[in-house]
C-alpha cells in the first residue's frame, strides 16, 4: 500500500533550512497561564501575617495551595523513573531562591525543599522558607554550601557526565545514600519559582531535567489591569501565574483537576484555606490555625460563600 503523502512540487528556503536545523519533536513539556483579581489573596495575607506575626509572603501561599492539591489528588504527585510513572508517598514542594551577586562573585540560583508541606500550616511555611532562605543568602546554609563546593571542584568537561551518575544515584539505586551525601529526591513533588521580585509579570518556567518534578508554578508581579470583579470590569490588582508541566505524568483529565484547584486558590484563599483569624497568637499551638471552641455554635456561610473542598468531596465535584 503506497504512502498517503508526496512530494511537494515546491519546497521553500527556509523550509529547507528549518528541517535541517531542527529534530523530530522530543519535548513532553505542556505550558499554561492565567490571571486573576488578587485582591483576594493580598488581603488574606495581610491579615494571616498581622493575625500570626510572621510575614506570611505569596510564595508560601502558593507551596500551600499546591501542597493542597496534591492532598486531594494524590494521583497528581507522582515521578518518572526510567519507562515507568511512579506515585510518590511524600508532599514535598521545592522553593527557588535567588541569591544577590556581589564582593566579585556573580549572581546565582539556589533553592530550598519544604518537606511534607501538606502537614504544614501556611505560616509554618512562612517561617521555614525565611529561615532558610536567609541561611542560603548568606551561605550559612550547610547542605548548599556542600553541593556548591562539590560542583566547583568539577571540570566542566566531566561535569554532564557527574551529573548522569548523581541521577541514577538518587533516582534509580532502591537504597539509602544519604551518608555519601545523595540526598533521596532532592527536589520533591512541584516547584514554585517567583519572578515578582524582579517585576517580571509574566514567564514560563523549564522542567529542570535532574529534578524529576514533573510540574513548575512561576506567579508574576501584582499589577494594575482591567479585570472582572463582581460582575464589572474594573482597574484592579492582577496576578499571572503560569504552570509548566510534564505531558509523560498529566494529560488533560489530570492537567484540568490540578488547574482548577490551583485557579480557586488564586480567586478565593475561601476554598481552600482556613479563615485568617484561625491563625491569632497565643492558640494551642504556634503556627497551627487555633480550633474553634466546641461549645460555640457555627455562623451559617452566606448563600454565595466558595465551598472549602476536601479529599472526599472532591471526589463528588466535578473537577
Amino acid at each position: 500500500m503506497a504512502k498517503l503523502w508526496k512530494k511537494p512540487t515546491r519546497t521553500s528556503s527556509w523550509r529547507k533550512l528549518s528541517v535541517g536545523m531542527w529534530n523530530r519533536p522530543s519535548d513532553p513539556t505542556v505550558y499554561g497561564h492565567e490571571t486573576h483579581p488578587a485582591d483576594k489573596i493580598l488581603t488574606y495575607l495581610e491579615e494571616v501575617s498581622e493575625y500570626s506575626g510572621q510575614k506570611v509572603t505569596m510564595t508560601a501561599y502558593l507551596v500551600k495551595s499546591m501542597a493542597i492539591m496534591f492532598a486531594l489528588y494524590p494521583e497528581l504527585n507522582v515521578i518518572v523513573v526510567g519507562n515507568r510513572v511512579l506515585q510518590r508517598e511524600n508532599i514535598d514542594i521545592f522553593c527557588q531562591v535567588a541569591v544577590a551577586g556581589g564582593d566579585g562573585k556573580d549572581a546565582d540560583l539556589s533553592g530550598v525543599k519544604i518537606r511534607n508541606a501538606d502537614r504544614l500550616s501556611i505560616v509554618e511555611i512562612a517561617e521555614y522558607l525565611h529561615s532558610r532562605a536567609t541561611r542560603v543568602r548568606k551561605g550559612q546554609d550547610e547542605e548548599i554550601e556542600q553541593t556548591k563546593s562539590m560542583i566547583d571542584k568539577i571540570p566542566p568537561l566531566l561535569l554532564p557526565s557527574v551529573m548522569r551518575l548523581v541521577d541514577i544515584l538518587t533516582f534509580a539505586v532502591p537504597i539509602d545514600l544519604g551518608k555519601l551525601g545523595i540526598r533521596d529526591d532532592p527536589f520533591g513533588s512541584g516547584m514554585v519559582t517567583n519572578c515578582a521580585p524582579f517585576n517580571i509579570r509574566l514567564g514560563l518556567a523549564p522542567l529542570v531535567p535532574a529534578a524529576r518534578t514533573p510540574l513548575v508554578l512561576l506567579p508574576g508581579a501584582v499589577h494594575k489591569a482591567p479585570a472582572v470583579v463582581d460582575g464589572e470590569v474594573k482597574v484592579a490588582d492582577v496576578m499571572s501565574a503560569s504552570f509548566t508541566l510534564d505531558h509523560r505524568c498529566y494529560d488533560g483529565y489530570h492537567i484540568g483537576k490540578l488547574v482548577t484547584t490551583m485557579r480557586e486558590c488564586l480567586m478565593d484563599p475561601a476554598y481552600h484555606h482556613p479563615p485568617a483569624e484561625s491563625f491569632k497568637r497565643g492558640g494551642a499551638e504556634a503556627g497551627k490555625p487555633e480550633a474553634p471552641a466546641t461549645e460555640k455554635k457555627a455562623e451559617k456561610a452566606p448563600a454565595d460563600a466558595p465551598k472549602r473542598r476536601t479529599p472526599e468531596s472532591s471526589a463528588k465535584t466535578p473537577a
